[in-house]
């Protein structure tokens, strides 16, 4: 549970960095209270290594609420992209280094934005571990940072606690997936609605996760994860899926909700949602036939699927899609 989030402020940074991610955590406490859950009790601090206000690119300033050695323990932090060149900045701010490592190993998650990512760099926590950064600076990181498995493709990357996005508007879409994990996917679908009626493309398609945290040890459960995906059309046949896995249907239900959080049926209806989602933004199909072609006879109940697992219908979500396309 969130109860304590720490948005670091720092000289030379991209307001945007925080900000959003500020706006859209206020958005998740308000639909929370709506909701009457405690879950909304949560503080925000803006941290920086002194009390005094910090001019922002274009003038705008940031007057922090708190100084570092003020916040002993935090949840979840949230380092700002750094604009142009940061080894600057870096350089002055040793302090700041040291706190985020020692918050990282007393349990706080971390989510870095653009060149921030290089403050967990020189904290050491990215060693070993998958990262990016901002495209306009992906080879000095690499020179610098030559520990770290530079993902040069992704524009998200997850490995535990660590989150790392390569701009700003994938910082949005970071916290949308965070805000997924901490609060379930009903709220972040609201949250992201507001912030970007458009439409992102699903976290998961563009994020590169650590082997841990993307693969499980149940060999059994991820070779039926497999037909599933590819086999989205088909019928499940959860006696013929448990007869291949040498399990009872109670058995096979127990491991698959064990290693993916979902039974086999939400599993696959999320599976058909999202092959529906590319079809609806880049087809001209009706969706009575992406209904079929996801493996749904029944055009209605895929539209009652799509709705509670995309917070809208088909027909919303095509029209809100096909807003953001352009021609020449």
């Amino acid at each position: 549970m969130i109860r304590h989030v720490t948005l670091l402020a720092m000289g030379q940074m991209l307001s945007s960095s925080v900000a959003i991610p500020l706006e859209m955590l206020e958005a998740t406490r308000a639909r929370l209270r709506l909701a009457r859950d405690p879950r909304a009790v949560f503080q925000v601090d803006v941290v920086a290594q002194q009390l005094q206000p910090l001019t922002m690119l274009g003038g705008f300033q940031i007057r922090p609420s708190k100084i570092l050695d003020e916040v002993e323990h935090t949840d979840l932090i949230v380092v700002p992209a750094l604009w142009r060149n940061p080894k600057p900045q870096l350089a002055q701010q040793a302090d700041t280094i040291a706190w985020l490592a020692r918050q990282y190993r007393a349990g706080a998650s971390i989510i870095a934005i653009g060149t921030g990512v290089c403050l967990l760099a020189e904290a050491g926590l990215l060693d070993g571990k998958p990262a990016t950064t901002h495209w306009h600076y992906l080879d000095q990181f690499a020179r610098d940072y030559p520990k770290v498995k530079l993902q040069r493709q992704h524009l998200l990357t997850q490995d535990g606690r660590l989150y790392c996005a390569a701009s700003v508007n994938s910082g949005a879409d970071l916290m949308v997936h965070f805000i997924g994990l901490q609060y379930g996917r009903e709220l972040a679908l609201q949250v992201e609605q507001q912030f970007s009626p458009e439409v992102r493309n699903p976290f998961e398609k563009k994020v590169f996760y650590a082997d841990q945290v993307h693969q499980h040890p149940d060999e059994v459960i991820a070779l039926a994860q497999t037909w599933l995906q590819q086999n989205v059309q088909k019928p499940l046949l959860l006696s013929q899926l448990a007869a291949d896995a040498g399990l009872s249907e109670r058995q096979f239900d127990r491991r698959f909700r064990a290693v993916t959080g979902t039974t086999p049926t939400q599993y696959l209806q999320k599976l058909r949602c999202d092959n529906a989602r590319d079809l609806l933004q880049n087809s001209n199909l009706s969706v009575a036939d992406i209904a079929a072609a996801v493996g749904y006879n029944d055009g209605g109940y895929f539209t009652r699927i799509f709705r509670r697992l995309a917070g809208q219908t088909p027909a919303e979500y095509r029209k809100k899609v096909r807003a953001k396309l352009f021609s020449s």
